[in-house]
């Protein structure tokens, strides 16, 4: 088996539509957050029940006796700042990306899987790079046998219709090399569209927990692999629950 397929099915399950990864490294750009100030304990918790979790770099060195029974790991290769809203503590004078991480560092670290955001809305130049690195990273995974993960983000400032913009980034994503896509939440329409051209496993990022259960009945009907849940979960008074409620 081709080392992509091998990974890939420690987090995105052949025969399943019911996958669920949980995004946990947005720490890396907002800092310790609600529900993962013990990041070890959190994972170790969550890990039997989901099919994978994303980590930055320094999160996926702090977790250890895994088996293959747990969750697949997976890691951030890349840092932006717009996160960040207008209170953070350090205001956000020009929206960044920046590469942490090459495909070669990630299969290092151990993990089954690489992660990136792929920004949209934002400078011609930021979104330039963001393709940029998508093709490189998806050509150097195809060598090394690394899966890599393309998150799109169509929240910039010059979106005038969402829904457009997170077709364009899968567009993007798809033509890039991407072996797995993120779709936030993009309106019936766009999400009928998406389904009928994305050619990889995808995922459907909701806009929130309140409505994750209708827009991930519609995403599966169009073709969804499951639920891509982020740090928001851990806020949660049981992350366990709400896990198991989508399932």
């Amino acid at each position: 088996m081709h080392g992509i397929e091998y990974r890939l099915q420690t987090f995105i399950k052949s025969s399943d539509r019911n996958n669920l990864i949980v995004d946990a490294s947005a720490g890396l750009i907002l800092g310790v957050l609600p529900g993962l100030e013990d990041f070890p304990q959190a994972m170790h918790k969550i890990m039997p029940y989901v099919e994978g979790v994303v980590c930055s770099p320094g999160q996926i060195r702090k977790i250890d006796g895994m088996t293959k029974e747990d969750a697949g790991l997976l890691v951030r290769v890349d840092w932006h700042n717009t996160l960040r809203k207008a209170e953070f503590v350090i205001p956000v004078n020009k929206p960044q990306r920046v590469p942490i991480l090459s495909a070669q560092e990630a299969l290092d670290l151990g993990a089954e899987g690489m992660v990136m955001t792929f920004l949209l809305g934002y400078e011609e130049e930021l979104e330039a790079s963001c393709l940029h690195a998508a093709v490189n990273l998806a050509l150097d995974g195809k060598v090394l046998g690394i899966p890599l993960v393309v998150e799109v983000q169509a929240s910039g400032p010059r979106v005038s219709q969402p829904g457009k913009a997170v077709e364009l980034g899968v567009s993007y994503a798809l033509e890039a090399g991407a072996d797995v896509i993120i779709v936030p939440y993009p309106g019936s329409k766009s999400l009928e569209t998406i389904g009928q051209f994305v050619s990889v496993p995808w995922l459907l990022k909701p806009t929130g927990l309140d409505h994750a259960d209708p827009e991930i009945k519609e995403a599966l009907n169009q073709g969804a692999r499951g639920l891509w849940l982020d740090h928001r979960l851990f806020g949660q008074s049981n992350p366990i629950h709400v896990i198991q409620s989508f399932r």
